[in-house]
């Protein structure tokens, strides 16, 4: 499985042309609707011919976007912020001819930075960002005067400029790094659901491959059972022959060393999936034998007697989820870890517990999440193992809570409603979870 920071490094695949040239499009439509309304319309002195050739700039390059480009291509990051850096430049030359931070219009100096942030990386946001402020600095001391009725300009004063300048780029930071944060986030959880679904495919895989496996020796042995029995007629024909013998010979260990390795591959194909249903007990034997010998013991406790317990079905998911939350109980363990297991009358459920320092109070709101980053509680983990087993558990119906306990030590509880994972519904043996003794 491919480390977080490995996953943090998958390439992002490039922004689409098509994106790229319908937002223009969109802001070339607005740019000349608000120039008709205001000069036409209104009646406000415009100046046509500059202002008619900024935005025929942005339109010449749109048209040779569609012409440079097929619709479905894409360019890089780096090729992204040049267009959305000129789409800032434009809009500014823009503004400076009609009024700069005087013109209501000024707001949309947030647009470009703002795509910016769910597209591009944080570097060249940044960069945007720095070159957006430098242009509302720029307006705020050049500009040609604001368009106003009859020609007269509208003299608004220095401070109330800046102020809305200021408020601009307050609110450019803050919608940037929001932006920001939320894209981050639906990247850090597509790499960990890419994560998790390969974990959940390398179970699938090796349960496949112990079936073929199963059925590749079954198939072969009769072949082989041929190969044996012509060479043991051979070996009491000809097994005296100083020519012929030692290979008959050879020909006989070599059948029978087939047969003991197809025998081998059956026997190993079986012993990982033998049964698609399996009693509760049994199954979290398998989940714990998966970590043994350990440096510190897990004490299973289960409320059922040898050979009894609801049956439920054997599945990649449920032996990997809880596969990864003990394994993380017995990293952060003392001296001990419990596996716990009961039933209701409506519910089964499994509980992990260890004696180790408890999760940490600012991270259990956030475990079952991927932080795919530095190390949130300061141990090294980046959560991606307790977000995959809640993923795989997940699917099965279960439903996991986080929780340290009052004298120390960290707990995991996983229910799931009985109809949800229960194969062959078996009688409640009690009417809720049982007392715990001696937890420490």
């Amino acid at each position: 499985m491919a480390s977080s920071r490995q996953l943090l490094a998958i390439d992002r695949p490039g922004v689409r042309v098509q994106t790229l040239v319908l937002l223009r499009w969109s802001a070339i439509g607005g740019q000349l609707l608000a120039l008709l309304i205001v000069g036409l319309g209104m009646g406000f002195p415009i100046p046509w011919l500059p202002a008619l050739g900024v935005i025929g700039a942005s339109v010449s390059l749109n048209l040779a976007l569609s012409a440079l480009y097929r619709w479905g291509d894409r360019i890089d990051g780096k090729g992204a912020l040049v267009h959305l850096g000129f789409d800032l430049v434009q809009l500014g030359v823009l503004l400076y001819l009609t009024g700069g931070l005087s013109n209501p219009f000024a707001l949309l100096l947030l647009v470009p930075v703002t795509i910016s942030a769910t597209l591009l990386s944080a570097r060249a946001t940044a960069l945007l960002v720095a070159m957006a402020l430098g242009l509302l600095v720029g307006l705020w001391h050049w500009h040609l005067p604001l368009p106003w009725v009859g020609g007269e300009p509208l003299v608004i004063p220095d401070l109330y400029r800046l102020g809305k300048g200021v408020a601009i780029g307050l609110g450019m930071i803050f919608l940037t790094f929001y932006a920001w944060q939320v894209s981050a986030e639906g990247r850090r959880r597509q790499a960990a659901l890419v994560a998790t679904q390969a974990a959940l495919d390398r179970e699938t895989r090796m349960g496949a491959l112990g079936s073929l496996a199963a059925a590749a020796a079954h198939e072969l042995g009769g072949p082989l059972g041929t190969i044996t029995l012509i060479a043991r007629d051979l070996e009491d024909t000809l097994g005296d022959d100083p020519e012929l013998g030692p290979d008959i010979h050879l020909l006989q260990q070599e059948a029978r060393r087939c047969r003991d390795i197809l025998t081998g591959i059956s026997e190993r194909a079986e012993a990982e999936d033998p049964f698609p249903e399996l009693a509760v007990p049994v199954l979290l034997r398998e989940v714990v034998d998966l970590f043994e010998p350990t440096r510190v013991p897990v004490e299973m406790r289960v409320e059922w007697g040898m050979g009894g317990g609801p049956i439920i079905r054997r599945s990649p998911e449920i032996l990997h989820g809880l596969s990864n939350i003990v394994g993380n109980a017995l990293r952060h363990a003392e001296g001990r870890v419990w596996l716990d297991a009961g039933e209701t009358s409506a519910e089964l459920w499994v509980a992990v517990t260890d004696d180790g320092a408890g999760f940490p109070a600012d991270l259990l709101p956030k475990l079952g999440e991927p932080f795919l980053g530095p190390s949130v509680s300061g141990s090294g983990s980046t959560g991606l193992g307790i977000f995959i087993a809640t993923t795989l558990l997940e699917r099965t119906g279960g439903r996991l809570s986080f929780m340290n306990l009052p004298e120390g030590g960290a707990r995991v509880e996983l229910r799931w409603w009985r109809a949800d994972i229960e194969s062959v519904p078996g009688e409640p043996l009690s009417d809720g979870a049982p007392e715990r003794q001696g937890m420490a």
